[in-house]
């Protein structure tokens, strides 16, 4: 067998490869047998009838055909090992450059390379920030209302005051043959002049920013119509832009009899002692919260700096899979929303092939160089989990499947076994310690702590590793079955109102 190997610039290697000449000829006759194990012939067991028999009932080229792919079945292996490369999956028969002697080329794919550069040198300040207490009479006032009696009133409408009021909403210029229907006529309650009451944990108001400040002096049966031009907000909504015309329609005015603050509404809000343990539940669910918040924009900054450091080459077919799976997910999400992908491009006046190339390539270019980049900074800096970990997480996740009746119900409702569940809620918490892991190793390199490598955890486990450790509750994607999972997607926890705020 004769190898050469060609570089191309797309980080794939074309191999020659050239066989003895009676090699084809050899397996020629194992495409025969297996032609006639498969195809009957009177007088002949399966697989027993002679060479020129089959060669004379299906024909030469079907045989040589058979005979290739058996060919290349057995020896492709043996070649990638010969030309000693490192490949990303099968590779492509390019070309049947002659049959005497059998001569072929292979296109290879080759595993991803990643040079994370002087990623030690990497500086990024970790400054989470601090709640003030003003911020604790806010959600005080937001308490208050939410718990006060609503009275009918018939003045114009105050900041603060609960107003009814019926609200479409349609896009000023829809793409051609459609309505443009934003928001489908319907009654909502809004405080007026209260943006941070409609406001999510993002900082998202819906259904623009400002918009409740429009109520603020409008009469009961008053109608109104505004226009509004969408900013980029960092929201999940393609609008962007894009100006609409939302009709609004008073139907009631009320305002809200806030109650004293006092013992009785402590008591009201749960089991506080006095005024003083409300606020410090309150001041510590919005610390948290912050934390979070400035925690997922911290990381993912500091991912991002870790990839504009680094160099990562893959080969094309990495990029093709990650662009199916994203388009699934895309289309799944649509069916959700009872839409199809052939809808929404025409509500987005765009073809398929314009969605590919200018959205979801790119997010799967930049999905698949964060991936490499945070398993290639994983591996170096030898972050894991040990295998006696690895153990007591799935133990406790069995007895939790087994005797929760929370996840009793999950079970039931999903209909999946209870090793299955186990699984997931396993796997789960695996990639979160794993994930926290190297968010805490990348931060500690980050702030200029990391002054050695990360040590691996104990060959084995001390008296107190499985004190206070639960799996986790939510099913994050499962993890690989190693000591080192999947690297996160996403780099912290989402954001989330405190209990006390709604």
């Amino acid at each position: 067998m004769k190898i050469e190997t060609f570089d191309r610039d797309d980080h794939q290697k074309k191999v020659v490869v050239e066989f003895e000449n009676d090699t084809l000829e050899r397996f020629k006759r194992q495409a025969a047998r297996k032609i006639s194990a498969e195809t009957r012939f009177p007088g002949f067991r399966p697989g027993k009838a002679p060479y020129e028999m089959v060669r004379r009932t299906v024909g030469d080229q079907a045989i040589k055909e058979e005979a290739i792919s058996l060919m290349l079945d057995e020896v492709y292996p043996q070649v990638v090992k010969e030309a000693g490369i490192q490949s990303y999956g099968p590779g492509q028969l390019e070309e049947i450059i002659s049959e005497e002697p059998p001569k072929f080329s292979f296109i290879i794919p080759l595993a991803p390379v990643i040079d994370l550069g002087e990623y030690k040198e990497l500086r990024l300040d970790y400054n989470p920030p601090t709640v003030e207490e003003t911020k604790v009479d806010e959600m005080i006032e937001r308490l208050r209302r939410r718990v006060g009696t609503a009275v009918p009133i018939e003045r114009p409408a105050e900041k603060g005051d609960l107003v009814a009021i019926k609200l479409s909403a349609k896009l000023s210029e829809p793409p051609e043959g459609e309505e443009g229907t934003l928001i489908e006529e319907g009654s909502y309650e809004m405080v007026a002049g209260t943006p941070e009451d409609h406001t999510d944990e993002d900082g998202h108001e819906w259904p623009y920013k400002g918009f409740v400040n429009e109520l603020v002096g409008l009469h009961v049966g008053e109608t109104k119509t505004f226009e509004h031009t969408f900013e980029d907000d960092g929201s999940s909504d393609d609008l962007t832009g894009k100006t609409a015309s939302f009709h609004v329609e008073v139907e009631s005015i009320k305002e809200i009899a806030k109650p004293e603050v006092n013992e009785d509404f402590v008591k009201s809000l749960g089991p506080y002692e006095d005024l003083d343990a409300l606020r410090k539940d309150i001041l510590r669910q919005l610390q948290e919260t912050e934390t979070r918040k400035y925690n997922r924009e911290y990381y993912d900054g500091l991912i991002e700096k870790l990839m504009d450091g680094a160099k990562v080459l893959y080969p094309p077919i990495l990029l093709d899979e990650e662009v199916e799976h994203l388009l699934a997910h895309f289309q799944e999400d649509l069916a959700q929303q009872k839409l199809d992908l052939e809808t929404y491009l025409k509500t987005r006046n765009m073809t398929r092939e314009e969605l590919v190339e200018k959205e979801i390539k790119p997010a799967a270019e930049t999905r698949i160089k964060r991936q490499l980049v945070l398993e290639e900074f994983a591996s170096r800096e030898n972050i894991q989990l040990q295998p006696y970990e690895m153990q007591m997480i799935f133990d406790m996740a069995k007895e939790q499947a087994k005797n929760d009746p929370q996840f009793a119900q999950i079970r039931s409702g999903a209909k999946i076994s209870q090793k299955q569940l186990a699984d997931t809620l396993a796997r789960g918490t695996v990639n979160e310690i794993f994930n926290q892991r190297l968010m805490n190793r990348l931060r500690d390199i980050a702030t200029g702590k990391a002054d050695a490598p990360a040590e691996p955890a104990p060959e084995t486990a001390p008296e107190a590793a499985a004190e206070g450790s639960q799996p986790a509750a939510e099913a994050p994607a499962p993890a690989p079955e190693s000591a080192a999972p999947q690297a996160a997607e996403s780099s912290s926890d989402e954001p989330a109102e405190p209990a006390t705020a709604e």
